[in-house]
């Protein structure tokens, strides 16, 4: 009787491995492990997750790599927003100051109250165009700044260039009437 045991065990045994056996170890039983083994399966699906660990470690690397420059890009952007700003900020500050002086002038011809009527004329279109100047810079800082929107930011330079240009000429224009004045 144990022969028969033995034999109907190594039937068994040989029947298994005659089947069709995973080459992952956790499967397939004693059989799967030897299998996996001895064929280099099992080092081989080893390397397959390490090469995908490795794929993944680098992804997350590019992916942090990414960020940091999009972080230090946005504060640059933020930055070049804030000088914005203030550089708007002063241009007022220089605008009031030069509305001040104009409404001090004592013009005493006809001809000077219509350059110093012009003057003003172009003093409040001046700054008019700063206000909204101001409010787009606002609006460009709620949407997320000179990052969100970099062309809008350039538009933004460029127009308090232009508003920095025209209080030169109206201070020009100034320093002439008020040296016809005396």
């Amino acid at each position: 009787m144990d022969k028969r045991i033995i034999l109907t065990g190594i039937i068994v045994l040989f029947l298994q491995t005659a089947c069709a056996v995973s080459d992952d170890p956790r499967q397939g039983g004693l059989a799967g492990y030897w299998y996996g083994t001895s064929s280099g399966k099992y080092e081989e699906r080893q390397q397959q997750r390490l090469s995908q660990v490795e794929e993944q470690r680098r992804t997350n690397q590019e992916l942090t790599e990414e960020s940091e420059r999009l972080d230090t890009e946005r504060a640059i952007q933020d930055r070049k927003l804030a000088q914005e700003q203030k550089q708007v900020k002063k241009l007022e500050r220089k605008l009031s100051n030069l509305k001040a002086n104009i409404n001090k002038l004592q013009v005493t011809s006809a001809k000077q109250r219509q350059e110093l009527s012009t003057l003003k004329a172009q003093m409040q279109k001046t700054q008019q165009d700063l206000e909204k100047q101001k409010a787009a810079i606002v609006q460009l800082d709620a949407q997320g700044g000179s990052a969100a929107d970099p062309d809008q930011a350039r538009i933004l330079e460029l127009e308090r260039d232009r508003l920095a240009d025209e209080y030169r000429k109206l201070n020009v224009y100034y320093q002439a009437l008020s040296n016809a004045v005396h």
